[in-house]
C-alpha cells in the first residue's frame, strides 16, 4: 500500500510539473510569436520550458520515492560505468541536441531578418534571398563544428572527409555548378530584372526563348513566353547565350517594305508623302524622323524600306502606320518587316 501511495504521489509530481510547463511554454510561445523570431526557435524555447519543469520534478519525485531502491540502482550502474563518463555522456547528449535545436532556429530566424531587413533599402528579392540562404549556412557550418568540439572530434578528419566528398560530388555535379555560378553572376550583375521581356538564344538560333522574366533562382531562370506558356531556362544558358534586354529601351524601330509600281514612284514626292502620313500620326516619335530608302527594283516594282520609331509596347503604332499608308498609297504592297519588337 505504501508504494502504491508513493506511486501515485510521484505521477501527481509529474503531472503538476508538465501542467506548470505547458501553462508557461503556451504564455511563452504566444508572447514571442509577435517577435521576429523564427517558428522553430520559438517552439523550441517552449519544448526548454517543459523539460526545465521535468527536471526539476525529478529530485521531488526521487524523495517521495524509496531512496534505498533508487541508491541500489543507481551502485548498480556506477559498477559498470564511473560516474564522470556517465555524467560527461549525459550532458554532452543533452549540449548537442540544444544546440542542434536552437542553432536550427536561430539560422532561419537570421535568413528572415536578413531577407526583411534588406527588403527596406530597396535590393532585390532574389540577391536578398540569396544572402539570407549564404547566412543560413554559414551558421549551421558553425554549429556543425561547435557539435564536434563537444565530442572531442579532431576537426581535421572530417574537413579530409568532406575534402574528398566535395571534390567526387563536385564531379558528378558539374552541370548544376554551372548553373549555380551563372546564378549568382545575374543576381549580382542584373543585366535584366523581373519584368523584363528578355531574348535568349545564341549565334545560332537567335530568337529560340522570348518572354518576360518571371523569376530569377539560383540555378534556372523563369519566363513566360509570349505565347503563354512557362519555361526555365538553366542559368548557364543564360550566363553563354546573347541575353536581348527588349525592355531597356524605351523606344523601337519598326520596318515596313513598301512596293510601288515603278510608274508610280515619284522620286521625291513619295519619299515625301510617306514621311508626311508618319508624321502625322500620334505614336510615332518626331526623333528620330522616319527613313525612306529604295531597297531594290523588280518585276517593275521598287521596293522602299520605310523605318520609324516608336515607344515600347506600342504594338498598335505599327498597325496604324499600316492603314495611314495604305490610305496614301493605295496600290502599294506593305509588308512588315520589323514589328518594333512586340513579338
Amino acid at each position: 500500500m505504501d508504494i502504491l501511495f508513493r506511486v501515485i504521489l510521484i505521477a501527481v509530481t509529474l503531472l503538476i510539473a508538465l501542467v506548470i510547463g505547458l501553462f508557461l511554454r503556451r504564455m511563452l510561445v504566444r508572447r514571442l510569436k509577435q517577435t521576429v523570431l523564427d517558428k522553430w526557435l520559438v517552439q523550441t524555447l517552449g519544448a526548454i520550458v517543459i523539460a526545465v519543469l521535468l527536471i526539476l520534478a525529478i529530485p521531488v519525485s526521487f524523495t517521495i520515492a524509496d531512496m534505498g531502491l533508487i541508491s541500489s540502482a543507481w551502485q548498480a550502474i556506477a559498477a559498470q560505468f564511473s560516474l564522470k563518463e556517465i555524467t560527461g555522456f549525459t550532458g554532452s547528449i543533452v549540449e548537442t541536441l540544444l544546440i542542434i535545436a536552437l542553432g536550427l532556429g536561430f539560422a532561419r530566424t537570421l535568413m528572415t531578418l536578413t531577407i526583411r531587413r534588406l527588403g527596406t533599402n530597396h535590393i532585390d528579392i532574389n540577391t536578398r534571398t540569396l544572402l539570407g540562404r549564404v547566412l543560413y549556412i554559414l551558421t549551421l557550418t558553425l554549429i556543425a563544428f561547435w557539435i564536434l568540439s563537444i565530442w572531442q572530434i579532431s576537426i581535421g578528419v572530417p574537413v579530409a572527409a568532406l575534402g574528398i566528398l566535395t571534390v567526387a560530388f563536385t564531379v558528378a555535379i558539374q552541370d548544376i555548378l554551372k548553373d549555380l555560378v551563372a546564378g549568382f553572376y545575374i543576381l549580382m550583375e542584373r543585366p535584366f530584372h523581373i519584368g523584363d521581356q528578355i531574348t535568349i538564344g545564341d549565334q545560332v538560333n537567335l530568337a529560340s526563348h522570348t518572354g518576360r522574366v518571371e523569376d530569377v533562382q539560383i540555378r534556372t531562370t523563369k519566363l513566360r513566353l509570349v505565347s503563354g506558356e512557362e519555361v526555365s531556362v538553366p542559368n548557364a544558358l543564360v550566363f553563354s547565350s546573347i541575353v536581348i534586354n527588349n525592355s531597356f529601351y524605351s523606344e523601337r524601330r519598326a520596318t515596313l517594305v513598301v512596293k510601288l509600281p515603278e510608274e508610280e514612284f515619284v522620286k521625291d514626292e513619295t519619299s515625301n508623302l510617306i514621311s508626311t502620313t508618319l508624321k502625322g500620326l500620334d505614336g510615332i516619335l518626331a526623333k528620330p524622323e522616319p527613313s525612306i530608302i529604295v531597297g531594290g527594283f523588280s518585276e517593275q516594282k521598287i521596293s522602299l524600306l520605310v523605318r520609324f520609331w516608336v515607344t515600347h509596347g506600342q504594338s498598335s503604332t505599327v498597325t496604324e502606320a499600316v492603314y495611314a499608308l495604305h490610305a496614301a498609297l493605295p496600290n502599294a504592297e506593305l509588308i512588315i518587316q520589323e514589328s518594333a519588337g512586340d513579338v
